[in-house]
């Protein structure tokens, strides 16, 4: 018994030994590794810090959404399906003319005893050409299902072009071209957005307000501005609410205060105009629900003014 009690209390030591050492090793390999990936990881550079060329360009490319664009080349691709269609025609005529050429009516009948080799031959020749025709063209479509960016954005990403010249003449001039698609935004913005960030701009406000320490450290350049996306959109909600509030409450007071019914059934009249005008102007609303919302606003106004003494 004492020696099977020493041996279980050998045995027992090693394996508490071994265990400790794994744990051990284990955790210095997860330390390793996180002070590995800590020390790799760059950190964030602005787009100055690239070299001029290629880097800086992607760079700056890949700094916001609006200048991530790409040509789409649409003329090229209509052109090279225009050639393909025309190819699979060429095929479909002369497997037509073998068709009336063939004097065996069994292999017109059958598959498995069509002994024309010709005419196999110019099948497997249609089949790989229509597989070809057939990807090229659904991936054609589905270019359109891409954004175009906004004229702002291009306008923007032209200037820089000119001013920064990352790249030789002959390898810039793509970006006179019109046809340019860019990634669908995560939430769809309206001229609103565009207005905040203009006003911003030229007042010089938007360094306070709507930049945060990312956009800060983007760019040195003092001409170059990123704004921050989601305080764009916030400023743009807050002014919607207070024009939303406005052709209501405004409209409101002045019925109580005209006591002519043709002059309140003019208010109604302007300020649903008005309501329907920036519907339709500054928010992303479709047709049938801009005509919904400036009828309900319409009923509205006729409801109250008719409870007016």
């Amino acid at each position: 018994m004492s020696l099977f009690s020493t041996l279980h209390a050998a045995v027992s030591s090693l394996a508490c030994r071994v265990l400790s050492l794994k744990v051990f090793t284990a955790s210095n390999g997860s330390c390793a590794r996180d002070e590995e990936s800590q020390i790799g990881s760059p950190a964030r550079r602005q787009i100055e810090d690239y070299p001029r060329g290629y880097p800086r360009m992607a760079a700056f490319q890949s700094s916001d959404m609006a200048f991530t664009m790409f040509r789409r080349f649409t003329l090229l691709h209509v052109r090279a399906l225009l050639l393909a269609q025309d190819e699979i025609c060429s095929l479909e005529r002369k497997l037509h003319d073998i068709d009336e050429k063939e004097r065996t009516q069994l292999y017109l009948s059958s598959r498995a005893y069509d002994e024309n080799r010709e005419r196999k031959m110019v099948i497997e020749e249609i089949k790989t050409k229509l597989r070809e025709y057939d990807d090229d063209l659904d991936r054609f479509f589905k270019q359109y299902a891409y954004h175009e960016p906004t004229p702002r954005s291009l306008q923007s990403f032209r200037g820089w072009m000119d001013f920064t010249k990352p790249l030789i003449e002959p390898e810039a001039t793509f970006i006179q071209s019109t046809d340019f698609v860019s990634p669908p935004p995560k939430v769809e913005e309206g001229c609103l957005e565009e207005l905040v960030e203009i006003l911003a701009r030229k007042s010089g406000i938007g360094n306070e307000f709507l930049k945060t320490e990312r956009e800060h450290q983007q760019s040195s350049d003092p001409d170059l501005h990123f704004y921050s996306r989601g305080r764009r959109q916030a400023v743009a909600r807050i002014i919607l609410a207070i024009v939303a509030c406005g052709t209501l409450l405004v409209p409101t007071a002045l019925l109580f205060v005209v006591p002519n019914r043709g002059a309140r059934l003019g208010i109604i009249s302007i300020f649903t105009l008005l309501f329907g005008s920036v519907v339709a102007l500054i928010t992303l609303a479709k047709r049938h629900e801009i005509f919904a919302a400036t009828s309900a606003f319409a009923a509205v106004m006729v409801v109250f003014v008719s409870n007016i003494p």
